[in-house]
């Protein structure tokens, strides 16, 4: 188990990366490369005309230039007590990992930089790859003096958090990062001490224990309690309530014909997360469709129920 949520694999924006570089994309950066190894527009000779530049030395000197600026860093692996910290030159990221030797993140070059919550004082290590997906963990002075001494500087570019809410899960007190208006489509579950680990481990084994007809590995149990923590996932006495910007469905663990799926707006969904936030203790039947319907009567939102296929061959909902 990642101490900062799920492990994840070699990350996708990593190979997406490495593609572009090697030349073998036919995108935007694949088609220049191309272009400057043609000699068709390279852009050093383009400025070189724009400015009027004609002797040898000042072509030498903007080459000379030029090379400076296309230097990658290289970085070797650093070790603190309670970090590893393993740099992948090629891909301009640092892999980093805990004590356990468990993975935490993957972390641009760029992107080493403390990122401050001003309401909390918390700082942030943030990589978003350019992608939908982002890692996050919160930065502590270990780490920040085995990042300084990675990188060979006396102290990290700090600026403030913006972009992302810092958000509490009321069941568990573990904390999670989001970005701001997308609730219901990601977010990094933070765990910050021993507490949150055992926090995290009772609810995992909750799902693996409770529901054996759903989940049916480890793995899958904890990719659940991330999703719970993120408010994306309340687990009933009977089954699981999945949710996110397009809708949400009920799986029950013993009958299947308990289950239900709905289709609904991004808006309709953000009003059913702020509707959640505020009356989910007051939700006793929360696996039960009639009980959503009420939900969204009450809050004015569209949804669109869904059939499944039993339910298309004998004509009505089982529920």
């Amino acid at each position: 188990m990642s101490i900062n949520g799920i492990g994840a694999g070699y990350p996708a924006w990593r190979d997406m990366g490495k593609a572009q570089r090697n030349g073998s994309g036919t995108g935007f950066a694949g088609r220049m490369a191309d272009a400057d190894a043609a000699g068709s527009s390279s852009p050093i000779r383009n400025s070189m005309r724009a400015a009027g530049q004609t002797s040898v030395l000042d072509a030498y000197r903007a080459s000379a230039a030029s090379g400076v600026r296309n230097v990658k860093p290289a970085y070797e692996t650093y070790e603190s007590e309670n970090y590893r910290i393993v740099p992948d030159n090629e891909a301009g990221c640092f892999d980093i990992y805990n004590k356990q030797g468990e993975r935490i993140d993957a972390f641009d070059y760029s992107d080493i930089k403390v990122r401050q919550d001003s309401q909390t004082g918390k700082q942030f290590l943030i990589s978003e790859h350019g992608t939908m997906s982002y890692d996050a963990m919160v930065l502590d002075g270990e780490l920040k003096d085995a990042l300084q001494d990675v990188m060979g500087v006396e102290t990290l570019e700090t600026e403030e958090l913006s972009g992302f809410i810092l958000k509490t899960h009321s069941g568990t007190g573990i904390q999670y990062l989001v970005w701001d208006g997308e609730e219901g489509r990601w977010g990094k579950v933070l765990l910050q001490s021993e507490a949150d680990r055992e926090r995290y481990e009772t609810l995992a084994e909750t799902y693996f224990n409770k529901y054996p007809n759903l989940i049916h590995d480890k793995n899958a149990a904890y990719i659940w309690a991330d999703l719970e923590i993120k408010g994306l996932a309340p687990h009933t006495k009977d089954g699981i309530v999945s949710m996110g910007f397009n809708g949400m469905s009920y799986n029950d663990n013993t009958d299947y014909k308990n289950n239900w799926s709905v289709l609904f707006s991004e808006n309709t969904y953000k009003a059913v997360f702020v509707w959640l936030q505020n009356n989910r203790g007051s939700i006793e039947e929360m696996q039960k469709f009639a009980t959503w319907q009420d939900v969204f009567n009450n809050i004015g939102s569209w949804y669109d129920r869904i059939w499944s296929d039993e339910e298309e061959k004998q004509g009505y909902l089982n529920n």
